[in-house]
């Protein structure tokens, strides 16, 4: 009786055997001659009922969830084949042609995706199976280090980004990441020759992509690729259209020139917002005509940047320099209508400049709608007025100042 059971449990074992062949056998023609990822993973699973262990199953899975952009799945899978022998894993993977480089790339990418979603701890998870698959790729360490600056350790980013900077010394992207990092840091001095660097190299690139589109220009016309940048931005395509076949001679437009359009838009961004920190930097350690300098430059290149804006106006009021804070404040004032701060700086630099009707429509129709009982712009109103002779009114205001103290 137990030699018949155990015949029972053997020829079990084989019926059980030949289905998980079977269903590898399908997932291996699926998989390599046909490249039927849908059809090869079908069959993974189905043997993966019968043999949740096979680690060339486990193998194949991954492959095909890769072919079918599932980067998650196909991550999970490999995971669970190297839980159960990496060694037979990887073996499986140097034997084909694409090898670890490519199989990694499940990992990198599902990376990718949960740090969109700010799931940075399990991106980082993700990420860490490059010790495991011995890759060393800058686009790892740049990811890897921004994923570890969210989680703000701020010193293991920057070694990371420093990995990537042993490679490629010259690369902007990183030595703004690392400029940055410290900026965020209040390292104020450390992050300056970061962000000087990042600006010399996005400025090259700035200048190459320049030179396609104003190739029938001697130099990069500053007013007309303000006029791209805007355009692009703002999605005004028919502006756009009109400069790039009327001032720049290219007669099919957008058509031909779009993808350039776009990346020297980017490169712009790139070099603005790379010296909105440098002046930021140098605006935290008192110096006010550096910051001045790089805040302007950020503007030129991120014509549409808020902060920007504000603080080229900021810079200037406090420097004195009222006529010039006017036309940054007036633009962020026109971009952003509700912006208190603005309209109360344009008050002051148009008071200081003697332009009393405007300051008075920046105090009592902008102001003072969006903030009613601000006591400093009622009393610089009453300032206003007594300047310009109205005594009445300027008497009106100082006791609507006077109440409001009262009341406060």
């Amino acid at each position: 009786m137990r030699r018949t059971l155990l015949g029972l449990l053997f020829v079990a074992i084989c019926f059980l055997q030949a289905d998980v062949f079977r269903f590898l056998n399908t997932a291996r023609i699926a998989y390599f001659n046909e490249k039927d990822y849908g059809r090869a993973r079908k069959a993974c699973l189905e043997g993966l009922e019968i043999e949740s262990g096979n680690v060339e199953l486990l193998a194949l899975l991954g492959g095909s969830e890769m072919g079918l952009g599932n980067w998650g799945a196909s991550a999970d899978a490999f995971v669970r084949a190297f839980a159960v022998d990496t060694s037979k894993t990887l073996d499986w993977i140097d034997a084909q042609p694409e090898g670890r480089k490519y199989y990694f790339q499940a990992f990198y990418f599902h990376a990718r995706e949960l740090f969109e979603q700010e799931a940075y701890v399990e991106a980082l998870s993700r990420l860490n199976h490059d010790g495991v698959f011995g890759i060393d790729d800058i686009n790892v360490y740049i990811l890897r280090g921004a994923t570890l600056y969210k989680l703000e350790r701020f010193d293991e980013a920057n070694g990371e980004y420093l990995k990537v900077l042993n490679l490629d010394p010259q690369n902007p992207d990183v030595n703004y990441l690392i400029a940055k990092s410290l900026f965020d840091n209040e390292d104020y001095e450390g992050c300056l020759t970061y962000f000087s660097t990042a600006i010399r190299y996005y400025s090259i690139k700035y200048e190459r992509l320049g030179r396609i589109l104003f190739q029938n220009m001697l130099e990069i016309d500053s007013l007309l690729a303000r006029k791209i940048v805007i355009s692009w931005l703002n999605g005004d395509t028919e502006e756009l259209e009109r400069v790039l076949i009327e001032n720049l001679g290219f007669r099919d437009g957008i058509a031909v020139q779009g993808a350039n359009v776009e990346q020297f838009a980017e490169a712009s961004a790139d070099l603005g917002r790379s010296h909105y920190y440098y002046s930021m930097a140098h605006y935290n350690l008192k110096d006010d005509t550096l910051a001045l300098e790089n805040m302007v430059l950020s503007v030129k290149y991120q014509p549409n940047d808020f902060d920007a804006l504000y603080f080229a106006g900021e810079m200037n009021v406090r420097l004195g320099r009222y006529g010039e804070a006017i036309p940054y404040l007036d633009r962020l004032a026109r971009l952003s209508p509700d912006d208190k701060y603005a309209w109360f700086y344009l008050g002051v630099c148009y008071t200081e400049t003697k332009q009393y009707k405007k300051a008075i429509d920046a105090y009592e129709n902008r102001m003072l709608k969006l903030d009613p009982e601000n006591i400093d712009v009622i009393n610089n109103l009453a300032y206003v007025y007594r300047e310009m002779g109205d005594n009445e009114k300027a008497l009106q205001w100082l006791i609507r100042a006077e109440e409001l103290q009262k009341k406060n």
